[in-house]
């Protein structure tokens, strides 16, 4: 069989929920977010959603949170938060449909906003090949508060996977792309197999519209 990618979005695609919200209030949880910003992660989240608010600005201001945290301190933060919360969230069809990738010698990747320390967990804990998303800057091992290249979102996301079909010899038109959003139409639009997951309003009407398959996953 001709070798091919399928890429795999993670909030509400290979996980049931976001992991920003989950972990704005493991944050809270475990007194690293005062009540305010609690308050104000929720908010922010409403917002984005509503289409109101720009998330890349939402991001960058995460980032300043961890500015001055050793990278190996976000590192074990990570692990501990997806242990605790996320290896339950994990999508039993999600699990299924890169075991079937894997099998069919398909190169599983993550693409993803969520940040490295989180899509590496979860590709370890899947087996997954490789995964695209935010990564955040560090430098002599602290980090900045800044990211390191750009936020892994809409269009940013459609640049990486243009460029990782060409560095690894595989072809946009042999790649599927598992995802929930509107904000992923950029990639769908360019893959040869767009896979709607449980989509929103917006992307289930354009689902339809233009014959993409739409996947209820448990």
């Amino acid at each position: 069989m001709k070798p091919y990618i399928a890429f795999f979005d993670l909030d509400n695609t290979l996980l049931a929920g976001s992991s920003g919200r989950y972990l704005v209030r493991y944050s809270y949880k475990n007194g690293l977010l005062s009540h305010s910003e609690l308050v104000f992660g929720i908010y922010s989240s409403l917002l984005y959603r509503a289409g109101l608010v720009d998330s890349g600005a939402i991001v960058a201001r995460w980032a300043m949170k961890y500015r001055g945290w050793p990278e190996k301190k976000i590192r074990d933060y990570s692990v501990r938060f997806f242990e605790d919360v996320l290896t339950d969230r994990i999508r039993r069809s999600a699990a299924e449909a890169v075991a079937f990738h894997r099998a069919n010698g398909g190169k599983t990747v993550i693409l993803s906003a969520s940040t490295t320390y989180i899509c590496e967990l979860v590709r370890k804990h899947l087996e997954m090949d490789d995964c695209l998303c935010t990564a955040l800057e560090a430098e002599n091992g602290v980090l900045t508060g800044r990211l390191a290249g750009k936020y892994c979102y809409g269009a940013e996301k459609l640049n990486r996977v243009i460029l990782y079909c060409a560095a690894t010899g595989n072809s946009l038109e042999e790649a599927f792309y598992y995802a929930d959003s509107g904000a992923d139409l950029p990639v769908l639009d360019k893959v040869g197999f767009p896979m709607c997951v449980t989509p929103g309003r917006r992307l289930r009407r354009i689902a339809r519209l233009r014959g993409w398959p739409v996947l209820r996953w448990k």
